[in-house]
């Protein structure tokens, strides 16, 4: 939906100065602030995966003990960070064809959190390096990565599993290459002469990380289906009910949250995908918001004391609205000389 501006009326300059107050205050701890969102996620301690039990179910059991004791506080998160998108992670696996408990992958790999980066590269929810993603039509550029994307990615996520399926015809190998990388595991089985998962697995022709990625993820679906065994968070929770709002470019997402009347937060999970706290300047963008917020936010848009920071760039003209002009004028800074255009691939 289009917003349309309404007429323009008076604000008391008392009104702008409380603004400006609040927004002054708020910047000097955004940027701890952003840093906890920023999660780096850590691969497992080399000497617990050493240890690891060989037979499977014990290896299962023993990540179900590590998840509940020595990482409970960890999983007790990602239960309350992933139980209201879990339901939209199941619809699109469920339109895509594959078995629903794939879904828990999105614990082991980020903990639900768009904002989770490894210490290799990959970035979001499911952990796309830069290339395997654009190949799955995920768009990468200086204002936008849709791998921070909450159903974009998982889109992308089922078609690359399905794919990995496809060439391995194993649940548990297709996973395990989901980790490793399909050409890795390729070479490996290829190596060992190996066809069957487990004894591929304990023939030490694979990463530490991936031997134990298959059990991680069959101890977190475990827990998932059963959390009140566990004293864990209920998971599946209500969804959330969200629409979006067409706005036009250039908008300063934090003051968007504050206009919708969301929690921050929520409002920066909901809309990850702009990278540089403002929206592509140069076309109107759609941000998710909850559907109770929808009107509130068509409704105040244009209620803030929005600052325009102008630049020519490249030989356009490009407008930022904020209520920090120093915002601004650094991401226009950080903007690179020759931006790339860089269109959707359309996926199959």
């Amino acid at each position: 939906m289009k917003l349309i501006e309404p007429k323009k009326s008076f604000f008391p300059f008392l009104v702008w100065i409380c603004f400006i107050f609040l927004f002054s205050h708020a910047r000097a701890q955004e940027e701890a602030l952003f840093q906890e969102r920023v999660e780096v996620f850590e691969p497992l301690p080399e000497e617990l995966i050493k240890h690891l039990p060989s037979d499977i179910n014990q290896q299962i059991a023993y990540f179900v003990k590590y998840f509940t004791t020595e990482k409970r506080e960890v999983t007790e998160r990602w239960f309350r960070r992933c139980g209201p998108v879990l339901p939209y992670f199941k619809m699109i696996f469920k339109e895509e064809g594959l078995p629903e408990d794939l879904v828990y992958l999105a614990m082991i790999e980020s903990g639900c959190n768009p904002f989770a980066v490894s210490r290799a590269g990959a970035v979001g929810i499911w952990q796309f390096m830069e290339g395997t993603a654009k190949s799955y039509g995920l768009r990468i550029d200086f204002w936008e990565d849709e791998r921070r994307d909450f159903l974009v990615s998982t889109r992308a996520a089922a078609k690359y599993l399905k794919r990995l399926y496809q060439i391995f015809n194993d649940w548990r190998v297709a996973v395990a290459s989901y980790n490793a990388g399909e050409g890795r595991v390729l070479r490996g089985l290829k190596a060992k002469n190996f066809a069957d998962y487990w004894r591929a697995m304990m023939s030490g022709a694979f990463p530490l990380e991936t031997f134990a990625y298959v059990p991680q993820w069959l101890a977190i679906t475990i827990l998932a289906k059963n959390p009140e065994k566990y004293n864990l968070p209920p998971l599946e929770s209500k969804p959330f009910d969200l629409d979006e709002v067409e706005v036009p470019g250039g908008f300063e997402l934090k003051s968007l949250a504050q206009a919708s009347g969301m929690d921050a937060e929520l409002f920066f999970f909901l809309n990850a995908k702009y990278r540089r706290g403002f929206l592509p300047p140069q076309k109107s963008s759609k941000v998710w918001v909850l559907y109770e917020n929808k009107h509130t936010l068509l409704k105040n848009i244009y209620s803030l004391p929005w600052a325009e920071v102008k630049v020519e760039h490249n030989g356009e003209k490009i407008v930022l609205y904020t209520l920090n002009e120093e915002a601004a004028k650094k991401v226009l800074q950080e903007a690179p000389k020759s931006p790339s255009h860089s269109k959707k691939k359309e996926v199959k």
